[in-house]
């Protein structure tokens, strides 16, 4: 593989409790990675990787001091591999100087924020909402990640429209039962209502010609139903693709399973990336992954809409004792996958949103010069 897809967490600290943070269970802790550590683990995939895509993630990874960032993408300079970089912010730390730092820097900026209902889960809510607006001041153009539990369950459509009027490209995640989520009951997401008021919204995005964002979590799931492919690990397995770095210095395989069971190795005791994925417990979770999908792939009609979906969802279910995502997903596809199908059909392409008229059109371009291919081969 040429490429390797890493989640960098420069601390613990955050400057936000939001009342589902999956985080949580790490604690908050404001040590900072040590800088010689992540150089070397910088280093090293460096010496395997051609693309490194370079994810800074935390806690809130602006609570880090911009020099120590300079001094990172200065370091990355020395290396013949090109590093994409992006950032995931709680948004509350942006201002002038960090805004122009990163832009200047070609790293792109993600944002957690649950629009509407953002006071209810996370707060900051109307600092966030004015770097937003710095931020596309600045030319800099984000997506944000909502969180879709019980308290917003069922104004999608609301939340979406929300998204438009701020011009914010959005992806809805539904909450998973973990951390701080444990404790506070009354975000726990119903999957049934779930499943229901996604369809609604789904169905009312693709109707949508007057759509001026991207909204990534339907163009996925139009493309994992049309072309039965997916560019996000939540529809593959990650594993062997990703690698998180915690500040701790050890190396995991998802920022989610930062857990002794899954410790791929301490940075100062590694001389090769391989060594991370000839880990036992790497092995173990491998082997565990492989299992899990043949059974999919014997079992369920879905699979190459899901490709088995998220090896961290699927072990949350196991220990939480529920197939929740598996069944959200079932919920979704059953009827989703035939309402696609069904417009793929009719060629409206005007009637629909551009995002998904765009994907039907190259689909059908594709298909025809396959068939033409098809026919200049047989004469």
């Amino acid at each position: 593989m040429q490429q390797i897809n890493t989640l960098i967490k420069p601390t613990h600290e955050c400057n936000m409790r939001c009342r589902y943070c999956f985080a949580e269970k790490y604690g908050y802790e404001n040590s900072l990675l040590d800088i010689n550590k992540l150089k070397k683990y910088i280093e090293l995939l460096a010496e395997k990787y051609k693309y490194i895509n370079l994810v800074w993630h935390g806690g809130e990874p602006l609570m880090a001091p911009l020099d120590y960032y300079q001094e990172i993408y200065d370091y990355c300079k020395k290396f013949d591999s090109k590093f994409i970089y992006s950032l995931q912010t709680n948004g509350t730390l942006l201002n002038e100087e960090n805004i122009d730092f990163f832009k200047t820097n070609n790293t792109s900026i993600g944002l957690s924020f649950d629009g509407l209902t953002n006071d209810k889960t996370r707060s900051h809510t109307q600092r966030i909402l004015e770097n937003i607006k710095l931020l596309q001041l600045n030319e800099m153009y984000p997506g944000a990640v909502l969180v879709v539990n019980q308290n917003n369950v069922n104004n999608l459509i609301e939340e979406y429209e929300y998204f438009k009027s701020l011009n914010l490209g959005m992806k809805m995640n539904p909450m998973f039962n973990d951390g701080a989520a444990k404790e506070n009951n009354f975000f726990n997401l119903n999957p049934d209502e779930y499943i229901k008021n996604f369809i609604e919204f789904f169905k009312y995005w693709s109707l949508d010609t007057n759509c001026n964002i991207n909204v990534s979590t339907c163009i996925e799931l139009v493309n994992l139903i049309l072309n039965e492919r997916s560019g996000v690990c939540t529809f593959n397995s990650c594993l062997g693709k990703w690698l998180c770095f915690d500040s701790n210095g050890h190396l995991y395989p998802c920022d989610r399973l930062c857990l002794d069971e899954y410790d791929l190795g301490d940075i100062t005791k590694i001389t090769s990336i391989d060594e991370a994925f000839e880990n036992e417990n790497f092995i173990k979770l491998l082997q565990k992954n492989i299992s899990r999908r043949q059974k999919c792939i014997d079992e369920c009609e879905y699979f190459k809409n899901c490709y088995g979906g998220c090896n961290a969802n699927a072990i949350l279910n196991e220990v939480n004792k529920n197939n929740v995502s598996c069944y959200i997903q079932k919920g979704i596809l059953e009827v989703i996958k035939k309402f696609i199908i069904e417009l793929s059909n009719q060629k409206e392409y005007d009637k629909l949103n551009y995002s998904l008229s765009k994907i039907l059109i190259r689909r059908d371009s594709k298909i025809w010069n396959m068939f033409i291919t098809g026919v200049q081969y047989q004469i």
